[in-house]
């Protein structure tokens, strides 16, 4: 790791926010992926009067809030409450995080997964849970996810992977890994994640340093735990899904963006304010929004300088992280510069702008990167690759790269993939 850069290794909650440059971000973890057009409203409102005027889309599907002050946070914390955002119980808070699919019908067998295992992470997972069975907490980082039959999140990252199979069953797979199991039933499938999780809480702490994610601890030992021993196993994975692309999609409804995931909170207040209070608006892991059909036309047209709805938009092919000035960590406007360069990103390809070596909020989908650096003088340099390429074969650019002749920034974009 650079020497220069700190990684937190735990994300943010409401119960336990975490201090930036500009403030504290406080994150909420949507429920099955959905919050009502009211609680939008309340998100919103207090992102204009207790923080940034925006509001976060995460690559996981949360929602965050930055910038809020530390006289603020009580105020906020008990808004989010009363709204039913967050739990009013800490240890619920920080129970491990459950993302869940977009794309399912109220009521169908993918949101029935989705309950059944968040309630089992409340219940059986979160710190308190653990501590009974003595053992510690779950790293922050850990988290669960329940996909869609086609497994379009699949490259989200998470350490347990649940979904509802083609033949009404149920699969497991374990972090990142092709194989996967089967169940008959959704009981099975969720009480045997649930065990898997405590027996990483139980083994993590035998290795030095003990490792925050699942696919750290396979690497050393299997879990020897009847529940996959006795399951049917299969080799063949589901491949890589597309993202969902602004636009209209048959059975699910209409999905929107933000550009880098960042909606204007007075454009998400007047938005929601159209809707029915109890309306859907379900938030996907490709930092966008998804309007079910029945709460998908808004009466007054989208303003295109604060949302995309064209899956031809140049800015979805970038991404970035915070960046400087409200990162420390941070050595260039990563936001800025992602977005002056986006028409410059070939199409089909992806282009993640970081303001350090850390590249947070990498994109599963990002095929190149600029990568903000201190040369031996201390002056910012950015650096340009291949998201696969190893850092010390980047290409040096000139900084500040949004003053650079487009031309000339373009051919390097389009170099990477001759």
């Amino acid at each position: 790791m650079t020497p220069d850069i700190k990684v937190q290794g735990w994300c943010p909650t409401a119960w336990q926010p975490m201090r930036a440059q500009d403030g504290w971000m406080v994150r909420v973890r949507p429920h099955c992926a959905a919050l009502s057009a009211a609680q939008w409203r309340v998100l919103a409102d207090l992102a204009l009067a207790h923080a940034h005027p925006q509001i976060e889309l995460t690559r996981l599907g949360n929602v965050q809030l930055r910038g809020v002050g530390e006289s603020e946070l009580e105020t906020v914390r008990a808004r989010l409450i009363a709204a039913r955002l967050v739990p009013e119980d800490a240890d619920a808070d920080l129970a491990p995080a459950v993302h869940c699919t977009p794309l399912y019908a109220a009521g169908d067998a993918t949101h029935a997964l989705a309950r059944a295992l968040s309630l089992a992470a409340v219940q059986r997972l979160s710190p308190q849970a653990l501590a009974r069975q003595g053992l510690a907490a779950l790293p922050g980082k850990f988290g669960l996810l329940v996909d869609d039959p086609a497994r379009r999140m699949q490259a989200t990252g998470a350490d347990l992977q649940l979904w509802v199979s083609a033949d009404r069953g149920y699969g497991l797979a374990l972090a990142d890994s092709t194989p996967w199991y089967c169940f008959a039933q959704a009981e099975q499938a969720v009480d045997a994640a649930v065990e898997i999780a405590a027996w990483f809480a139980a083994e993590r702490m035998a290795l030095a340093p003990a490792p925050t994610r699942l696919r750290a601890l396979l690497a050393h030992r299997t879990p020897p735990l009847p529940a996959l021993q006795m399951a049917p196993w299969r080799a063949a994975g589901a491949g890589f899904c597309a993202a969902l692309a602004p636009g209209l999609h048959s059975g699910h409804g209409r999905v929107i963006a933000a550009p880098l995931g960042r909606i204007a909170a007075a454009e998400m207040s007047e938005l929601a304010a159209q809707l029915p209070a109890d309306a859907e608006i379900r938030v996907t892991p490709w930092r966008s929004l998804l309007l079910p059909w029945d709460a998908m036309a808004p009466a007054a047209p989208l303003d295109a300088a604060h949302w995309i709805t064209q899956a031809d938009d140049v800015r979805l092919r970038v991404s970035a992280c915070t960046g400087a000035p409200r990162c420390a960590q941070g050595h260039a406007p990563a936001q800025t510069l992602a977005l002056a360069l986006a028409a410059q990103v070939p199409p089909e390809t992806h282009l993640h702008v970081s303001g350090c070596a850390k590249c947070c909020a990498l994109s599963a989908d990002a095929t190149a990167v600029i990568v903000a650096r201190l040369d031996a003088g201390g002056a910012p340099r950015l650096d340009l690759g291949r998201a696969d390429q190893r850092s010390d074969s980047r290409t040096p650019i000139s900084w500040p790269a949004s003053t650079d002749a487009p031309a000339n920034l373009k051919k390097l974009l389009h170099d990477l993939y001759l």
